[in-house]
């Protein structure tokens, strides 16, 4: 079975790719229906798929065993990145839904982009050795 060969900064790094193309796709929607360039069902599609790859990314991270303190580190980071962006994506559905503003969705969605792309950029532990 191969998936005893992947290393937790292997599935990280997946999350953290797949959390990036989730908040991106979501705050293109968001601008898109801010700009009245888009029909609301397609905005609260977008948002509900993006929604769906975080929680799987969040998943994916959550079920992942650490053998080292800094791979522990960084899948606490990692999950609260991505819970920034369930909740960016949730103020934009509740929004879309009539409930709060979805101007007040950005920020939001800029917040966990940044935590996500901050994690992404991270320089590799020493842990990780380069090709294990």
């Amino acid at each position: 079975m191969l998936s005893g060969c992947s290393s937790p900064a292997s599935t990280f790094d997946q999350a953290i790719g797949q959390g990036i193309a989730a908040v991106e796709t979501a705050r293109i929607a968001v601008e898109q229906q801010l700009d009245d360039r888009i029909f609301p069902t397609t905005t609260i599609t977008a948002l509900g798929d993006a929604r769906r790859e975080l929680v799987d990314a969040s998943t994916s991270v959550s079920e992942t065993d650490t053998s080292t303190e800094s791979d522990a580190a960084l899948r606490t980071d990692l999950l609260e990145a991505l819970a920034l962006g369930v909740a960016g994506v949730n103020e934009a559905r509740d929004a879309m839904g009539g409930t709060g503003s979805l101007e007040d969705a950005v920020p939001a969605l800029d917040r966990a982009a940044g935590a996500l792309e901050a994690l992404e950029e991270r320089p590799p532990s020493a842990e990780e050795g380069g090709g294990r």
